[in-house]
């Protein structure tokens, strides 16, 4: 089962073909403490291994197609050989939240005062580069100061997002608001058509509120992600219904399928866990040809090669793909790119060992343009000329197919590039991913002989 994690002594021995992907740290699920771990590829299969000398080996299944993975391994890990600067922020206004869902990581940690705008500008002070800042972790429309703490941000040029549930933007006097004050985007989480879906993953019936909170979305003309929690044997039947409607609705820019994370260290919830892989193959299943596999693993390198060309950071464990909507359905963007031949050209590059530049980055774009991708064009400037995309791409829907940080699969090799920092009231932090961990062993009880974890390395620290 993708994502269980077992005790080695339950598992079959490693396979004599077996070989050692990378040697990492990542943490114990139990007690948090740090480890030292490695991923193994098998026959079959690719594991992150680790070993407690308090409570056992653990063997995480991360990927059922280990030479892919080995080439996508390679590739990111020769253009990003080492940790990037910090372009990307979570902001935490505030760790209190208007609904009680059973999977948050917030469950694990204590209440912290809100975020004070001067808070926030003294971070701002320190980071002139950063470019984007998203506020998160904790739901952001709780707290009382946040649409001055968006000004705050518009008056210094940053893009501005919010992750929310949605519960106060279904009132529209709300969102329009925090349009005013100069919102730039909304992530909601969405994780189905069924409030069944909702009573499991978040404590409630939600459907009402979402569907209102994204019709005041779409007459406000903020743009939309969909943030989409897949937990198997719970809601991964939606991922059509859902990929469907984002299609229909010009709206919404991004829609993003994140696995579903244990924090938890009992074994009751860790068969709702997937991986990117069978995001992959959900995507590849639904499209029903219009989309290959081999696709999404080539628009990985190519998205590789953007972020060193563009110095971003980013997840390994995010792949994505993109679509062209085109008349009531859509077109994967191979129809409009060689991306076989793209591959090829940055496999390459990594042979013969040469930096990825946005000069050469272009080269390779423009020599593997297909008839029909005069429909790129615009995208295609505006993301060489300003390293991303429109605020308002249209026809243009990029997929994600996402794993993020939890104590089981917590690999700290990957987590050096965390797509985001964070700002929050008691710390600021260049890696998300380490962050969360080192929250959970900051707020963790002791155990039953008294000893509490131990602090893991601050690596990644502002």
């Amino acid at each position: 089962m993708i994502g269980k994690t077992e005790a080695l002594k339950r598992n079959k021995p490693a396979q004599h073909d077996s070989r050692v992907i990378r040697e990492t740290m990542s943490v114990c699920p139990v007690c948090l403490a740090p480890l030292p771990a490695m991923v193994r590829a098998e026959a079959a299969a690719v594991y992150l291994e680790k070993t407690c000398p308090r409570h056992g080996a653990f063997r995480v299944l991360v990927s059922t197609h280990p030479e892919d993975y080995q080439a996508l391994s390679d590739c990111y890990f020769y253009f990003i050989p080492g940790a990037l600067e910090q372009r990307e922020y979570y902001v935490c206004a505030s760790t209190r939240c208007n609904i009680s869902c059973p999977i948050c990581y917030l469950n694990y940690c204590h209440d912290q005062p809100p975020l004070l705008s001067r808070d926030l500008y003294a971070a701002l002070q320190d980071k002139p580069d950063v470019e984007r800042f998203t506020f998160s972790h904790g739901e952001p429309t709780v707290s009382p100061y946040l649409a001055e703490m968006i000004q705050l941000l518009k008056k210094a040029g940053k893009f501005v997002n919010i992750h929310t549930n949605g519960v106060k933007l279904a009132d529209y006097d709300y969102a329009q608001s925090l349009k005013r004050a100069g919102l730039d985007h909304v992530s909601l989480q969405f994780d189905g058509f069924h409030d069944e879906i909702y009573e499991t993953l978040r404590g409630g019936k939600l459907l009402d509120v979402k569907m209102r909170a994204l019709d005041n979305l779409k007459t406000l003309e903020i743009p939309v992600t969909l943030n989409v929690t897949i937990a198997r044997g719970v809601n991964e039947q939606e991922w059509g219904a859902i990929f469907d409607y984002v299609i229909r609705n010009d709206f919404i820019k991004d829609v993003s399928y994140i696995t579903y994370c244990h924090y938890s260290p009992q074994e009751d919830s860790l068969g709702r866990a997937m991986m990117p892989d069978d995001l992959v193959i959900r995507l590849t299943e639904h499209s029903r040809g219009r989309i290959q596999r081999d696709d999404v693993l080539c628009f990985q390198k190519l998205f590789y090669a953007y972020l060193i060309a563009f110095r971003k950071k980013k997840c390994f464990n995010y792949y994505h793909y993109c679509v062209i909507r085109a008349g009531k359905g859509y077109q994967g963007v191979e129809r409009y790119l060689d991306l076989r031949g793209i591959t090829k050209k940055i496999d390459a590059s990594q042979k013969k060992k040469r930096t990825m530049t946005k000069i050469l980055l272009f080269k390779i774009l423009l020599t593997s343009l297909k008839r029909d991708s005069l429909a790129l064009i615009p995208y295609g400037l505006f993301l060489l000329s300003r390293g991303g995309y429109p605020k308002k791409p249209g026809k243009l829907l990029v997929v994600t197919l996402a794993s993020i940080c939890d104590p089981y699969k917590y690999d700290a090799t990957v987590a050096l590039n965390c797509g985001q920092g964070i700002i929050s009231q008691s710390a600021q932090h260049e890696s998300y991913g380490t962050y969360i961990i080192e929250e959970m062993k900051r707020w963790k009880k002791p155990d039953t002989n008294g000893e509490g974890p131990e602090a893991f390395p601050p690596e990644g620290r502002a």
